[in-house]
């Protein structure tokens, strides 16, 4: 009988000890931070209008945000203009128009929060607008800079 008590004691200390680990792997982990860079030019303005008053576009550039994608930060370099005026847009709520979005007016202050899994369209305006006065595009490059999370 006492061996079976000092056997059960030790087998119960060794599963203890062994139990530790386990629960110091369910700590969580602090997510990774992931970025995706997406490049695309444009060689015309949206058609005629600007960020304040609208308009149509043909062969504006998109940017498919992917899984886990929140967050962005854009980057315009007009070929011509020192601040490119550009709006932002998509659909969110799943009716094929365009009704949710931002402007740019040459380059984000920071990072923005955008929905998961959407197509962001990029109107580059020939005109200023209300929210970049000086600001025009005539063809440039859009860089978006896609993030897990706000960061750096």
């Amino acid at each position: 009988m006492k061996k079976t008590i000092v056997t059960l004691v030790t087998v119960g200390l060794v599963a203890g000890a062994f139990a530790l680990p386990a629960d110091a792997k369910k700590k969580k982990k602090k997510p990774v931070r992931v970025e995706r860079v997406q490049e695309s030019r444009y060689e015309f303005p949206a058609g005629i209008g600007s960020s304040s008053t609208g308009g149509g576009c043909l062969g504006c550039p998109s940017f498919p945000t992917g899984p886990g994608e929140t967050f962005v930060k854009v980057e315009v370099t007009d070929d011509l203009t020192p601040k490119a005026g550009v709006s932002f847009s998509w659909d969110t709520d799943g009716d094929g128009i365009s009704d949710t979005g931002f402007e740019v007016c040459g380059a984000t202050d920071g990072w923005l929060e955008v929905p998961e899994g959407v197509t962001m369209t990029a109107f580059p305006w020939v005109l200023p607008g209300a929210d970049c006065p000086d600001g025009s595009s005539t063809s440039g490059t859009i860089k978006v800079t896609f993030s897990s999370s706000p960061g750096a």
